[in-house]
């Protein structure tokens, strides 16, 4: 079902208008700490990896195929009552994906209305297939009111599956009934003339945020011919995530992006469904190598493998991306194994703790650190006694 386009020519980059887009990124310092945060009060949950498009970009190869991973209806119900208890955690915020979550309506119903019961903002990720008419727009938009959000996916890889009209339906429903709406812009890098043409109807909407990003070589998206980048530095940008991801099955992922939906890495946090979901939040936070790159990115862990012998099990130039970069890292047992180990250091794991405290203001990893100093002082490593005063003076400041 593919809007009347041009085909996939990409665009001399000599070329590009000025506004094209662009996967480099500015920041101040600032706005990046205040995006570094996000994952310290949000959670997603990933719904199913069924959608009725079968985009060709997919990080997650969803299609109409895989029903059967739809997150069931008790399971919801039981995320949904530990609502109040991530309030009372700091959660202030969650997302819905797939997949296409709103494939499984009932279940989102159930966690959005518990979380907008209890202060919590939600929004969800969506194609925007249910737009075919407004009124249906307008009826299913209603019918969430625990939604304050709406990501809504316009670009050349899914007008392959959904007109520009029906995602346009859901597009201006949203908006109309007061909720936020972000388009999501997938592009090649360098963009095709067909993404520039895209863009530039998507740019004609009103009231709406745009937020473009390049495809990742992911899920189907390894069967596109896409050209590797070189054009970035993966050491001048940390590790984005925006929190946890509590997948269909109960299993957890450490990010919205490259990992989504990857099982194997150093990142594990045992089954959702039989876990509480605040006992796995403060796993997140306060896992040491995960924090190591959400706080610094990759320079360290780089330089660690050349230390440490893996220089010929790595490519050279790296992936240029941050993303891209750790996936290539995950791929590599004894990689994975090694990075855990070093993280894990208790003079590493301290310095981390210290750091997600002093950047992110997030102080559970350092609290933990302490009592488990404190449970077996074997465990504390030299020359760091200033660091439990630290801990101490911090708590003391929170209670006051």
């Amino acid at each position: 079902m593919r809007d009347a386009a041009p085909a996939a020519v990409i665009v001399d980059p000599a070329l590009l208008p000025a506004d094209a887009p662009d996967p480099a990124t500015d920041m101040t310092l600032n706005e990046l700490a205040d995006f570094q945060a996000i994952a310290g009060h949000h959670v997603t949950f990933s719904m199913t990896l069924a959608c009725p498009l079968r985009c060709e970009h997919c990080i997650v190869s969803a299609s109409p195929d895989p029903g059967h991973t739809t997150m069931p209806v008790a399971v919801a119900e039981r995320y949904a009552a530990q609502m109040p208890e991530l309030a009372a955690r700091g959660i202030r915020s969650l997302s819905f994906t797939g997949g296409e979550p709103l494939l499984a309506r009932r279940q989102v119903k159930c966690i959005s209305d518990a979380a907008a019961a209890v202060g919590i903002g939600c929004g969800v990720v969506t194609a925007g297939h249910w737009g075919k008419s407004r009124a249906l727009a307008d009826e299913l938009v209603a019918a969430f009111p625990g939604i304050t959000g709406l990501d809504v996916s316009i670009d050349s890889y899914h007008l392959d599956w959904v007109t520009l009209a029906t995602v346009t339906n859901a597009v201006e429903a949203a908006r109309d009934a007061g909720r936020r709406v972000t388009i999501r812009f997938s592009y090649q890098d360098p963009p095709t003339i067909r993404d520039l043409e895209i863009l530039a109807h998507v740019r004609t909407i009103e009231g709406v945020t745009i937020a473009s990003q390049r495809v990742r070589t992911e899920g189907r998206a390894t069967e596109l011919a896409l050209t590797p980048s070189a054009k970035y530095s993966p050491w001048v940008k940390p590790c984005l995530t925006q929190g946890m991801v509590v997948r269909y099955d109960g299993s957890v992922a450490p990010c919205c992006l490259n990992l989504v939906e990857a099982r194997d890495h150093a990142f594990q946090f045992g089954d959702a469904r039989a876990r509480p979901l605040a006992a796995i939040h403060d796993d997140f936070l306060a896992h040491p190598l995960l924090q190591l790159i959400r706080t610094l990115g990759f320079s360290e862990v780089w330089q660690w493998l050349h230390d440490d012998g893996f220089a010929d099990q790595l490519a050279d130039p790296p992936p240029d991306d941050a993303c891209d970069l750790c996936s290539y890292l995950m791929r590599n047992p004894a990689i994975v194994a090694h990075l855990q180990r070093r993280a894990a250091e208790p003079a590493v794991e301290a310095r981390v703790a210290m750091l997600v405290s002093r950047l992110l203001g997030e102080d559970g990893m350092a609290r933990r650190l302490v009592a488990r100093w404190r449970a077996d002082p074997a465990t504390r490593p030299a020359g760091l006694e200033g660091f439990e005063d630290y801990v101490a003076a911090m708590t003391d400041e929170v209670a006051a």
